[in-house]
């Protein structure tokens, strides 16, 4: 995972992908062909990428606080995930991990969309 700076653990690389959530797109790249077809399970009007790599790198962020809290917010709706005590890289990732887990199986409910 990239480091951002003191106050994000987790760098958000690109706000291209996400952008092409807000439009409707659906566009992604394989070898030197786009790929229209990826799947997203939307929660009211917000859409989470069933592509793990997609959801971390795009949808959500972390936020270390000056009393060392950890907060995992969604970059596609307010909404935060969890909120604690500072953890590891490698917890972090575990706990982004069931999130998306979470997610793909409707526990926020919503419905698979494409």
């Amino acid at each position: 995972m990239k480091k951002k700076n003191g106050n994000n653990g987790i760098e958000n690389v690109s706000n291209e992908k996400q952008n092409s959530l807000s439009s409707g797109i659906r566009i992604s790249f394989g070898g030197k062909f786009p790929i229209i077809k990826q799947k997203f399970v939307k929660i009211k009007e917000a859409e989470y990428s069933t592509d793990f790599d997609f959801f971390i790198q795009n949808q959500v962020h972390v936020v270390i606080s000056s009393n060392r809290g950890c907060t995992i917010c969604s970059s596609v709706e307010k909404r935060i995930f969890w909120q604690g005590s500072t953890l590891s890289d490698d917890a972090v990732y575990n706990v982004i991990e069931t999130i998306h887990e979470d997610i793909v199986s409707f526990r926020y409910g919503g419905e698979l969309v494409y």
